[in-house]
C-alpha cells in the first residue's frame, strides 16, 4: 500500500511545541509532517496506515421518472450535497432510461468530476453547466478564485461519456480521454490491471483501481477523504453485464484484495436497476421506478459477488441475488 502523502488536510491547523520555535528549520518541518499525517491518518491493528473519514449523507430520495415522461416536470439532473466536498448527481430517467450516477469530488486543487451521462445536447441534458453552477457556489464558500476541472470516466460506455463535448475547450478544464492509452498516460499507470495508482486532488487523495471485464477501460475509485468506492458498472444494484469474464474475476478479486485493506463507508455504482424487492429487477428501459433500491452497496456485497464468480471458475451463468443480478454477455 503507498503511503499517503503529506498534504495538509482541509481545515486542519498544525502546531509544533513553543520550545522548537527557534530549533532549525528542518526539524521544525519534520514536525509539522508528522503532526499532518497523523490528521490525514490512523493505524488499525497492524500497524497499517487508515486514512480518517469525512461523513456525509445518503438520505435522499432519488428522482425516478414517470410514468408519463410527456408530463414529467423534474429537473434534468438531481443533484444531492453527500457532504461539503462530495456531490452525487443522477440523470433524469425521462431524459436516458439508463440514469446514471455521476459523482463530483472537491480537492484543494483540482475537482474531479467522474462521467459525462448518457445525453449530449446541453439543451436537454446541461451537464457543463450544471457542474460550473456547484463549483462557483463551492468556491465562494471556500474564498477560492478558481480550481482546475478534471472530467474523467468509470469507462468508455456512450452513456457515461456523452456530456464530455460539453467540456471540451473549456477554461480550467481537463478532459481525459476515454482509450486505454489515454487513462493509463493521464493517472500514471504502467503496470494495466494490477497497478492500483494515488490520484491528488490537493488534500485529498484518490486511489484508481483498474477494474477491466465489463469494459475494457474500466477503473474503480476509491477516496480516501470519505472511505467511499466508486465501482462504476462493475457493481451496483443491478445487472451486472460482462463482457469479459476472465478479465472481471480477478478485477472483482483485487477489489475485494483492497477493501481488506481500507475502510469502506459505502460502494456506490453507476446505475440502479433493481427494485426494493429482493431480486427483482426493472425491465431494461424502464423510464419509471417508483420502488428502487438505494444506490448504496457494502463490502459484504462486494464479498457475495466475488464468492459467486469464484465458485462459477469459468463457466458464467446468470444468477439472481437479492442486491444484483450477474448478468454474463
Amino acid at each position: 500500500m503507498v503511503e499517503p502523502a503529506l498534504t495538509r488536510p482541509q481545515g486542519a491547523h498544525v502546531r509544533c511545541p513553543y520550545r522548537m520555535i527557534h530549533a532549525p528549520m528542518r526539524v521544525v518541518w519534520m514536525c509539522a509532517a508528522v503532526l499532518v499525517t497523523m490528521c490525514l491518518v490512523s493505524l488499525d491493528e497492524s500497524g497499517r496506515a487508515q486514512p480518517r473519514l469525512m461523513s456525509g449523507s445518503l438520505d435522499v430520495t432519488w428522482l425516478h421518472g414517470a410514468q408519463d415522461c410527456q408530463t414529467n416536470t423534474d429537473p434534468p439532473i438531481q443533484i444531492h450535497r453527500y457532504n461539503e466536498h462530495t456531490y452525487i448527481l443522477r440523470q433524469n430517467k425521462c431524459i436516458n432510461y439508463e440514469a446514471p450516477f455521476l459523482y463530483l469530488l472537491f480537492g484543494g486543487e483540482k475537482v474531479f468530476l467522474q462521467d459525462t451521462g448518457a445525453t449530449d445536447a446541453a439543451t436537454r441534458f446541461p451537464i457543463r453547466d450544471t457542474v460550473q453552477s456547484i463549483i462557483t457556489q463551492w468556491l465562494e464558500a471556500h474564498n477560492k478564485r478558481s480550481i482546475q476541472l478534471i472530467v474523467t470516466h468509470s469507462h468508455s460506455h456512450g452513456d457515461h461519456i456523452a456530456g464530455d463535448e460539453q467540456f471540451r475547450g473549456q477554461p480550467n478544464t481537463t478532459v481525459v480521454d476515454t482509450t486505454l492509452a489515454a487513462v493509463k498516460r493521464f493517472f500514471g499507470i504502467t503496470a494495466w490491471p494490477t497497478q492500483i495508482v494515488p490520484y491528488d486532488l490537493g488534500e485529498r487523495r484518490l486511489d484508481i483501481i483498474p477494474v477491466p471485464g465489463h469494459e475494457a477501460t474500466h477503473i474503480a475509485v476509491y477516496d480516501w477523504q470519505t472511505g467511499i468506492l466508486l465501482t462504476g458498472d462493475t457493481l451496483y444494484p443491478g445487472r451486472l453485464y460482462i463482457r469479459d469474464w476472465r478479465a472481471y474475476k480477478a478485477s472483482i478479486s483485487r477489489l475485494v484484495a483492497f477493501s481488506q485493506n481500507h475502510p469502506i463507508m459505502h460502494v456506490l455504482g453507476t446505475h440502479i436497476e433493481m427494485s426494493n424487492v429482493p431480486g427483482r429487477d426493472y425491465p431494461l428501459g424502464s423510464t419509471y421506478q417508483p420502488q428502487e433500491h438505494v444506490l448504496q452497496l457494502t463490502p459484504a456485497h462486494l464479498l457475495k459477488l466475488h464468492d459467486a464468480v469464484r465458485v462459477m471458475r469459468n463457466t458464467p451463468i446468470r444468477k439472481i441475488f437479492d442486491d444484483f443480478i450477474i448478468y454474463p454477455l
